[in-house]
């Protein structure tokens, strides 16, 4: 990939613009045009380097409610209890993580459905194994930015913004049967026209302009995370993440999720419960190149936080990876 390219996905995945042609938009400074860009996006998805462009939701804000579920399986039982959780639609992502426990997914329950109820039959349907329910206690970071620039590249006084998206959201979402459309419409990959926001309001029978003042005031309201990219971290180099917890006194939690936000290597940061056997309280992603970037990033961390008593799960394996689909029923 050219340095054009890089760039580009840089700017993808960190804030696509809201305006009528934001291809346009995407181009300027880059030499090429907005059919250029175009074309280099369809390329992107082609290659697997890139998942979609669209918006990405506070599920919390939608009156759902999720936590990351880690189960252990004996490993003759893998496939059938992995098949079993996997059928439930609000489980976007399942992984395998040796270690006591070693199924780990995520799961998003609509309003009217209890998590603790819906995580229970999962766990029976699985086979019953030990399950561990860990919603986040305190979000700190959610934003999977990947470093896919070289050296030298992005440093032409192009303002790069290093503010956090936001965690929660701060005015609530109204359930309107237009505002479920609406989020049903943007969830999904933005079409690769000149002027994709058209397109989507025609298909909801509103106007480009409402269209893109509903998203720009979800966005101010944390309501949307972000409207960005999500690249396929793999396919862009980035071939090992891990999974780094600590067993951190409560009295520190809040200053050490803090801290460890602040590093461009963590995407994900929380604090979540502990369990009796499982002491860990603490949780930073990260995504490194190699097995060996991610032990070198979380003994920066560690240091950062004055604490070296973390353990790192590795993911080995990829059950399953998709957009989660909001109101699917």
């Amino acid at each position: 990939m050219d340095s054009t390219g890089r760039m580009l996905l840089d700017r993808l995945q960190r804030s696509f613009p809201l305006v009528p042609d934001p291809f346009s938009a995407l181009a300027e400074g880059l030499g090429i045009d907005g059919g250029e860009v175009r074309r280099r996006i369809g390329l992107f998805k082609q290659d697997k380097l890139m998942r979609q462009i669209s918006a990405i939701f506070n599920t919390g804000a939608l009156g759902y409610r999720s936590s990351l579920v880690a189960m252990s399986v004996p490993e003759g039982n893998l496939e059938s209890a992995v098949a079993a959780v996997n059928r439930y639609p609000g489980v976007s992502h399942n992984y395998l993580r040796p270690d006591t426990y070693n199924v780990w997914f995520t799961i998003a329950v609509p309003p009217g459905q209890q998590l603790e109820k819906v995580v229970q039959d999962l766990s029976e349907a699985a086979g019953g194994w030990p399950t561990l329910i860990l919603p986040a206690v305190r979000k700190y970071k959610l934003a999977v930015v990947l470093d896919v620039l070289e050296e030298g590249e992005g440093d032409n006084g192009e303002e790069r913004s290093d503010e956090l998206p936001p965690v929660e959201a701060w005015s609530a979402f109204q359930p309107t049967d237009e505002n479920i459309r609406v989020v049903r419409c943007i969830q999904e990959d933005l079409p690769l026209v000149e002027r994709p926001f058209r397109a989507w309001a025609e298909a909801l029978d509103i106007s480009e302009d409402a269209l893109l003042d509903l998203i720009s005031g979800w966005l101010d309201r944390g309501v949307i995370r972000r409207f960005a990219a999500v690249l396929n971290h793999r396919q862009v180099g980035f071939n090992a993440n891990g999974m780094v917890v600590w067993n951190c006194p409560l009295h520190l939690v809040d200053e050490c999720g803090r801290a460890l936000a602040s590093h461009a290597e963590v995407s994900h940061c929380y604090h979540r419960p502990t369990h009796p056997g499982w002491p860990y309280n603490l949780y930073a992603m990260v995504h490194g190149r190699s097995v060996e970037d991610c032990r070198k990033i979380a003994e920066k961390l560690g240091a950062a936080i004055g604490r070296d008593d973390f353990k790192i799960l590795f993911s080995t394996r990829e059950f399953k990876k998709i957009r989660l689909k909001l109101f699917w029923s």
